[in-house]
């Protein structure tokens, strides 16, 4: 994950199935990438917490500045300052 740019820094917790990331304002990395950079590790990628800009769609909708990637969301967004706290659904199974 560290050599994907936008990535900042990178933090596991295999004992807690944790992958926590900070990434580069103005960053351009898609949940979908690295969701699937977390599965070609042989991991599985479930529910991701996010601190996000972009704007609200819906209660379950949100698309994100920058990339416009769509995230589907498993609870409504929270206003934090200029951001969005999101709880983002795990993917769809195969």
């Amino acid at each position: 994950m560290q050599k994907v740019e936008g990535v900042q820094s990178v933090r596991v917790s295999l004992n807690d199935g944790l992958t926590i990331l900070d990434l580069k304002p103005g960053n351009a990395v898609t949940l979908a990438k690295l969701r699937q950079i977390i599965k070609n590790n042989g991991f599985v990628s479930k529910e991701a917490t996010a601190v996000a800009r972009g704007t609200v769609v819906d209660e379950r909708t949100f698309v994100l500045s920058g990339t416009n990637e769509r995230l589907s969301l498993s609870s409504p967004p929270q206003r934090s300052e200029d951001d969005w706290r999101l709880a983002v659904r795990a993917p769809d199974k195969p």
